[in-house]
């Protein structure tokens, strides 16, 4: 009887999932149950389990290499076509700089006086010592230097000869008590935690010192202890013994002299080298039109979450794929779809640099970095980035579409409950092994820092997409485990991903009036909501500033209809002779539309005392007249581009956008306009403000760096 009625329960739930669930016009149901049946969590966890085994501080380190070759191997067993290791030289790297591969051999880190105690051993952790250490076997006295980063630091203090004990930067504590006053290495308890000592105590840092440039002293060594230890012990170093130091012992000397021995094996080789894992599924009709999938390999060991969590769904996704596509529950897609493991950015822009016609061959990027985290542990939050504006494609959309029908499923609604919905949750995705918790996932405006922004870049010029899970208090350091991953939300980002992947490599002309509905719907919001931006700035404007108000909220109006006819614009690459018809139609109302705001706007101005037109200034005159244009080759240009030592006081993410709008005909007028309306749709508490006068600084230094050259024309 039991047994009966828990199969009536079944039916009741199982069945009630298609009366309550959330459509998407890009993901059909069909496709939907395939993937969420195959896609498991479980498996990509099971994957994870191996890949937080590598050391792979860097593309150039041995832990790399071996891990590629691990990743290759799997790519293969799951059927992935053409899979190979593509070795490539470090990103930026010449004759004059080589750069170099580290790799960590051993360490260990021993208090000898005023009584023995080790500190730290790298077979517990690599994290222990700081990337780029050199090999060193040194016994010394130690001084603690307090933050270590200021003059005011050493006053009263002899460290020639000795090690440091500091908590700053560890690349300005190099620079204060090594290269300046003659220390011979250094124990670190930096932290990039706000708080570490009372929140995270036990949290070791992943180190990073920046290699020595050809003119700089040699590298010291660098350990590296957690916050806790490193305050203990400058405690006890002040005659302030504490109790519970390690083994819940209490220091029984009195303060006087602390010695170290400090000791490190590591190998550098130049010059660098770095590479990625490539595999295929391909297409059955179009072999230059692919959707790369990318996450990266190079974190540190124990780095769960960023990014062998990306890495493992990804294999997962291919297995899940190929699997499908062989015993035929799913067809091959039209297009081919393309797997990149790699050394987070760099592999990327050094591909491109040796292939710059692979840029015509490639679609879309689909990124994921971070994917796997418990979002209840840290208040994580699945972000999900749109496009720059430099790049605004039809790509937002159908991953806000898909993405948006994953969250309304998982996530619990009063009101659908109150619709006898007799789960929590709508349309659940749960792994067999993993969490019950909620999908909190956000579309959130552009931001870089991972894979994806290589192809965003304008030159490269490939709309690109990014799943990364924020804010995350465990990056980087050795919190970054298997503890903190749900095998459930490896599963979400799997589907969401590879649904997103299908949609693109199957989309042809009779998807576009459906598509097109999608993208044309969600413009129109997006061109209302950059109106009631621009004319609330104005009204909440000072007198004195509302005719600069005015100008922005013109301008928001005017580049926010320039940046939905360049997405409409995308769906054309896929649209026939009738669908085009269409699309110019819908961008047709678009202008009508922008000539509404636009009058509108002026009416509400002059309530407001402001007379439009307002006339242009002199300086912007100056501004229309100058032209950038990009210098090199593609990989010169990259390259010279990474060098760019821009304005401070101008966010990074608008100065690659200055980049980006560079065409040759853009003026830095032009430019400044549209990245001005980019931050202020975006939010300047987000994108932080830009002046015409930051604008041209960046110019002026991307000039000096020879990334590109400004022509005058006739304003």
């Amino acid at each position: 009887m039991r047994l009966r009625l828990r199969c009536v329960w079944l039916l009741v739930l199982f069945g009630s999932f298609s009366g309550f669930a959330q459509q998407s016009p890009f993901l059909p149901e069909d496709t939907y149950n395939k993937l969420v049946n195959e896609i498991s969590g479980d498996i990509a966890y099971d994957n994870l389990r191996s890949l937080v085994m590598y050391h792979a501080p860097t593309g150039g380190a041995e832990g790399f290499r071996q891990e590629a070759q691990w990743v290759l191997e799997r790519a293969k067993s799951y059927g992935l076509e053409e899979a190979k290791y593509l070795s490539l030289p470090a990103f930026g790297t010449s004759a004059q700089s080589p750069g170099q591969n580290w790799t960590l051999k051993g360490g260990e880190l021993w208090l000898l006086e005023p009584q023995v105690m080790k500190l730290g051993d790298v077979r517990e952790s690599p994290l222990f010592v700081a990337d780029n250490s050199p090999t060193a076997d040194l016994t010394a006295d130690l001084v603690d230097v307090g933050e270590g980063t200021e003059d005011s630091d050493y006053i009263g203090k002899e460290v020639a000869g000795k090690i440091v004990l500091a908590y700053g930067n560890t690349n300005k504590v190099r620079e204060k008590a090594c290269w300046a006053r003659g220390a011979v290495g250094i124990v670190s308890y930096f932290s990039t935690r706000p708080t570490p000592w009372t929140d995270y105590p036990n949290q070791l840092a992943w180190t990073r010192m920046r290699a020595s440039k050809k003119d700089e002293k040699p590298a010291p060594p660098v350990f590296v202890i957690t916050p806790r230890t490193g305050l203990l012990l400058s405690r006890w170093m002040a005659g302030r013994p504490q109790l519970d130091l390690f083994a819940g012992e209490a220091p029984t000397s009195a303060p006087g002299r602390f010695r170290v021995r400090l000791k490190i094996q590591s190998e550098a080789t130049q010059p660098g080298t770095q590479g990625m894992v490539e595999g295929f599924i391909r297409g059955t009709t179009y072999h230059d039109q692919a959707i790369v999938l990318t996450a990266h390999m190079q974190e540190e060991k124990t780095s769960a979450n960023d990014d062998r969590s990306g890495c493992a769904s990804l294999l997962e996704i291919a297995r899940a794929l190929t699997a499908m596509m062989a015993d035929g529950r799913l067809p091959r897609p039209r297009r081919d779809l393309r797997f990149w493991w790699t050394n987070e950015i760099n592999a990327e822009l050094q591909y491109f640099a040796e292939h710059p016609n692979e840029r015509q061959k490639i679609i879309a990027d689909l990124n994921q970095d971070m994917v796997g985290a418990r979002q209840s542990l840290g208040g994580r939050i699945q972000q999900v980035s749109r496009t720059p504006y430099s790049r605004w494609s039809f790509l937002n959309d159908v991953v806000e579409n898909i993405v948006t029908r994953l969250v309304n499923g998982n996530n619990s609604y009063l009101a659908a409950i109150q619709n006898h919905n007799p789960s929590p949750f709508s349309r659940p995705i749960f792994s067999r092994f993993g969490s019950r918790e909620p999908y909190r996932a956000e579309m959130v405006p552009y931001f870089d820092s991972s894979d994806h922004m290589v192809f965003d870049n304008g030159v490269i010029g490939i709309p690109g997409v990014t799943f990364t899970n924020w804010y995350d208090p465990y990056i980087h350091s050795s919190d970054d485990d298997l503890w903190q991953i749900d095998q459930t939300q490896l599963q979400r980002n799997a589907v969401a991903v590879a649904a997103i992947a299908l949609y693109l490599a199957n989309l042809n002309d009779d998807d576009v009036p459906t598509l097109a509905a999608v993208v044309s719907g969600a413009a129109q919001q997006r061109l209302a909501r950059d109106y009631e931006i621009g004319v609330a700035q104005l009204a909440s404007a000072p007198t004195a500033e509302r005719p600069q108000a005015y100008k922005d909220a013109q301008n928001l109006i005017q580049q926010a209809a320039a940046r939905e006819r360049t997405g409409m614009d995308s769906l054309n690459h896929f649209a026939g002779e009738n669908n085009r018809k269409l699309i110019a139609g819908l961008e047709a109302q678009w202008a009508a539309t922008e000539k509404q705001n636009r009058e509108r706007l002026d009416q509400w101005a002059q309530t407001l005392g402001v007379t439009p037109p307002l006339g242009v200034e002199e300086r912007e005159q100056v501004a229309a007249g100058k032209v950038p244009r990009r210098l090199g080759t593609l990989g010169e240009y990259l390259k010279r581009a990474d060098d760019i030592e821009g304005p401070k006081t101008l966010h990074p993410l608008m100065q690659e956008e200055a980049l980006n709008f560079v065409d040759g005909r853009r003026s830095i007028l032009d430019i400044y306009r549209a990245v001005r309306a980019e931050s202020l749709s975006g939010g300047e508490w987000y994108y932080g403000k830009v002046s015409l006068d930051d604008i041209d600084e960046f110019f002026r230094a991307a000039v000096s760096a020879k990334a590109v050259e400004i022509a005058e024309k006739a304003p």
